[in-house]
């Protein structure tokens, strides 16, 4: 399956498949980039996602025809992507603790197990990321472990610190900036994921990898968090 449906007068969505996985995400991942190398005097905005690129364009450069006609030039190209190939593990310290995750508690409630039996389950999984949204930076990462998944709140909470690691259902991730949400707060990360941390950006993209490493009360402190 291939498709490049228009979704406005200067968008289009190419759709690659209906089923998310690895080599879909790394297909994805290398049509982005080669798409925005070789066609970035045309695009305003391009967003990779689980099964899809959305690209909006400039009217003034070049119609909706001409642009499809280039995209399906690039995306009837034989590649070839090694499953072996060299992805970037990014390490994302976190403290798992009550008083920074605010549905810690009632998350190990709820599935009758210890906090460190849901760090070791949590922080060992070495996490895909799907998709980039709903603000700058905010990595999608699945898919977490049958034994800790918990529903999204019933009622999202206005604000939600930033370095937040949050779950909800089949997904985990961490809230980059203050901002309303509703996944469930197991901890918190010292490290600044905004779009103002240009390193971070490089790592955080469709296809790249994403792990959790437990630290201390005192660790997170040290590396700068804020309880």
């Amino acid at each position: 399956m291939l498709e490049i449906i228009p979704a406005g007068e200067n968008s289009l969505i190419i759709y690659f498949d209906k089923k998310i996985d690895s080599n879909l995400l790394r297909r994805i991942s290398y049509y982005s980039e080669t798409i925005s190398k070789e066609l970035n005097k045309y695009i305003i905005e391009l967003i990779p996602s689980y099964v899809s690129i959305f690209i909006s364009f400039n009217l003034n450069h070049i119609s909706q025809f001409e642009l499809i006609q280039k995209l399906e030039r690039i995306l009837t190209k034989k590649i070839n992507i090694n499953d072996d190939r060299d992805i970037p593990l990014f390490e994302i310290p976190v403290y798992y603790g009550v008083d920074v995750g605010l549905d810690l508690k009632d998350v190990l409630q709820k599935k009758k197990m210890e906090l460190d039996q849901f760090i070791s389950i949590h922080s060992q999984i070495e996490y895909e990321i799907f998709a980039i949204g709903f603000a700058p930076n905010f990595a999608f990462l699945g898919q977490i472990s049958n034994d800790i998944r918990v529903p999204r709140l019933k009622t999202p909470r206005i604000s939600v610190p930033a370095g937040s690691v949050g779950i909800a259902d089949s997904q985990t991730g961490v809230y980059p900036i203050n901002s309303p949400g509703g996944w469930n707060l197991v901890g918190k990360t010292p490290l600044d994921l905004s779009i103002s941390n240009n390193e971070i950006s490089s790592y955080l993209r469709v296809g790249g990898k994403v792990r959790f490493k437990p630290i201390s009360r005192d660790e997170f402190i040290s590396q700068g968090g804020l309880l």
